[in-house]
């Protein structure tokens, strides 16, 4: 029997899993509590930065949104190894544990933006463009660089890293190789399951965006690149953290999938086959 065969044979008899969707709403049903918590959090923070409190202080939001989205995807990845989402369940957590979750989450960010990053400042002197400077016609071709360039380090982050973080809630400690090895094992897997999960799901919410926006008609930035205080503004602001917030549910159920699906096909992999001592013996007569 070859090893592709041992593998499917193995897989074929595990229980149906419910599809990405339905798994995806689930999860943050479950975790309705820390997903409310963090969209409140977001919705203040954008909102805070409509009152100019931050304005130009690009470096702060993006650290205090970066600590947001990672409690919910604490609570998410929690709720998916242990079955628990309720935020009481997060005080829970085994300190060693929680601390490699969260340099973890660390890494999987740096690969993400970093990249994108580099480019922006070779291009324009900063890491990182506020509300203003995206306005500016001499940043929109470093912007139009990046957008493509983000979405690979996305892809690759997602694929080959971020099972990263499941493992760590899990305790294991293995590293960025073990990872790494995982990924290649499930790389189809999870680039499918993105494609008819996040993906299509951020397209039909951004035709919702587009949709809102002209019906409401207002402007969302004004011609010096400020953020415009108005209905339409309000509303698009509130869908896309909720869009986020619900690709985070589905990135969640995937990567987690991908983790124990993963470890199985390498297990199975390494298993040695009951015919090889056969095939040695007869050689060996």
């Amino acid at each position: 029997m070859t090893e592709e065969s041992k593998i499917e044979q193995t897989e074929q008899v595990e229980p149906k899993q419910p599809g990405i969707w339905k798994a995806s709403f689930q999860l943050l049903w479950q975790c309705r509590t820390s997903f409310l918590i963090a969209i409140v959090l977001m919705l203040g923070l954008v909102f805070w930065q409509l009152t100019g409190s931050f304005a130009g202080q690009v470096y702060v939001v993006y650290l205090l949104g970066f600590a947001i989205w990672g409690f919910l995807a604490l609570s998410l990845f929690n709720a998916t190894m242990k079955g628990r989402g309720d935020v009481a369940a997060l005080k829970v957590i085994d300190k060693p544990h929680l601390k490699l979750f969260a340099g973890r989450y660390l890494l999987v960010q740096v690969l993400v933006t970093l990249p994108s990053s580099l480019i922006l400042f070779v291009m324009t002197g900063s890491f990182m463009l506020s509300v203003e400077d995206t306005v500016k016609v001499e940043n929109l071709v470093a912007l139009g660089i990046t957008a493509p360039v983000t979405f690979v380090a996305l892809w690759i982050a997602i694929v080959f890293f971020a099972t990263l973080l499941p493992a760590a809630l899990a305790g294991d400690g293995s590293g960025i190789g073990r990872s790494f090895a995982r990924g290649k094992k499930t790389v189809w897997y999870v680039t499918g399951r993105v494609l008819i999960g996040p993906v299509v799901w951020l397209f039909l919410t951004s035709i919702i965006v587009n949709i809102v926006q002209t019906a409401g008609g207002e402007p969302l930035i004004s011609s010096d690149g400020v953020f415009l205080t108005n209905t339409t503004t309000v509303m698009t602001l509130a869908i896309s953290s909720l869009q986020y917030g619900f690709i985070g549910g589905m990135l969640a159920v995937i990567v987690t999938r991908a983790y124990h699906l993963g470890e199985k096909r390498l297990a199975a992999s390494d298993m040695p086959s009951r015919e090889e001592p056969a095939e040695a013996q007869a050689r060996t007569i």
